[in-house]
């Protein structure tokens, strides 16, 4: 990527993930929209190659943690924790593994994926491009309506769009 454009999308111009906020719940190639937490938005990847993959965004542009105020990197590292938490209890995982990585895309955002005993890559990353599985529209509806479950007997203030 040219340094023009990736200076570009560090300021937010034509950022995809500002985008995706901004198109509101409908699902797209990429995203399932799951709740808006206090700070962020949950997203059901489309690629379930890793059963409940999701990605948490923060509602507003920036880059990293530490470019947030204090209150709100609590808030937003509060999110992270209640959306895996509820991931683990909707799906059975034996482990969460939370990726902050901006480097693709310089909007905060954490992947965040089940690992179950047994996966494809024990002791490792895995990673869900390796193959990819799409579904229908009723499955990902039940996979959504797993997670905002979950997220209710958390007692998280998660609103569904």
């Amino acid at each position: 990527m040219p340094r023009e454009q990736w200076d570009a999308l560090v300021r937010g111009e034509d950022c995809p993930l500002c985008r995706d906020l901004a198109a509101g719940t409908a699902p797209n190639a990429f995203r399932h929209v799951i709740a808006d937490l206090a700070v962020s938005q949950l997203w059901l990847a489309a690629n379930q190659s890793v059963p409940g993959y999701c990605v948490l965004v923060h509602h507003r542009h920036v880059r990293e943690p530490y470019d947030l105020p204090t209150e709100e990197r609590a808030a937003y590292f509060e999110d992270m924790t209640v959306a895996g938490h509820a991931l683990e209890q909707a799906f059975g995982a034996v482990k969460m593994n939370f990726e902050l990585l901006g480097n693709a895309v310089p909007h905060l955002h954490c992947h965040i994926k089940p690992r179950y005993y047994g996966d494809p890559a024990p002791g490792k990353p895995i990673h869900p491009d390796a193959h990819t599985l799409l579904l229908d529209a009723q499955a990902y509806a039940q996979r959504v309506d797993l997670i905002r479950r979950a997220l209710r007997e958390a007692g998280t203030h998660a609103v569904a769009p």
